[in-house]
């Protein structure tokens, strides 16, 4: 699939051609990131936005053109596995980051999970009766007491129906992907957690859900939060002076 470390050498030179008004270059090496090439034409859909909102906060994504929204809206309708796949695969390419992001078949899958929860969700708050309001940040990645904190309800709901959906959304994406995820990975924040006994839960959930060790480093950074996470995210990154590599 690739990852994101050539990109931002190819932006410099296509956004120098703009600037020297080479078009026949422009013309030659297109770039779905480009917002000049490809303006946001319309209004995007209640879906991308839901996504956008989660994926600039999760991902330090920063701008993206109206084939994101396209690729994106292709990818939450279509049902066949291989075709979302691709369309996600393009929606990647179509992003500019603040900073270099995980690898993108990291990225792919967490965004085929997201769209398999928040479509799971959606039909199911379509049936309730109660009012419901959805949180700014839609996250299926947050725990349930986490995710309590960003969603507002006029009445009370039950969740067990919600989590019984998304769980079942999950493994049916988890399974397509080859991957399981029977235990949930445990998340580290930092502070006055022990990184020793976190790291020592992560590896026996991720022994038990049967996780190698190449899917466990491109996995790990999503289970981090706050410093840890930018931590990570720094010393992995192409540029880092000691850069931490699988």
């Amino acid at each position: 699939m690739g990852d994101y470390s050539y990109l931002p050498q190819q932006l410099e030179e296509h956004f120098a051609a703009h600037n020297r008004n080479n078009l026949d270059f422009i013309e030659l090496n297109p770039l779905l990131s480009c917002l000049i090439c490809f303006p946001i034409e319309k209004q995007s859909s209640r879906q991308f936005q839901d996504f956008w909102n989660w994926f600039l906060n999760k991902h330090s994504a920063e701008t993206y053109t109206t084939y994101t929204t396209y690729y994106f809206d292709q990818a939450y309708f279509e049902d066949n596995f291989e075709e979302r796949n691709n369309s996600i695969n393009q929606l990647l390419y179509s992003i500019i980051f603040e900073q270099q992001p995980p690898d993108f078949e990291y990225l792919n899958h967490q965004i085929h999970i997201w769209i398999a929860a928040h479509q799971s969700t959606v039909i199911l708050l379509e049936t309730e009766k109660e009012s419901y309001q959805t949180a700014l940040i839609f996250d299926p990645f947050l725990s349930k007491s986490e995710h309590s904190t960003q969603t507002v309800t006029s009445k009370p709901m039950a969740q067990d129906p919600i989590q019984v959906n998304i769980l079942a959304a999950l493994q049916g994406i988890q399974t397509a992907l080859g991957q399981r995820n029977n235990t949930p990975l445990p998340l580290f924040r930092g502070d006055a957690q022990d990184p020793i006994k976190w790291l020592d839960d992560f590896e026996k959930t991720a022994t038990a859900n049967q996780y190698d060790d190449k899917y466990k480093f491109q996995i790990i950074g999503g289970y981090l939060q706050g410093s840890p996470a930018i931590w990570f995210s720094q010393e992995t990154n192409a540029g880092a002076q000691q850069r931490i590599v699988k």
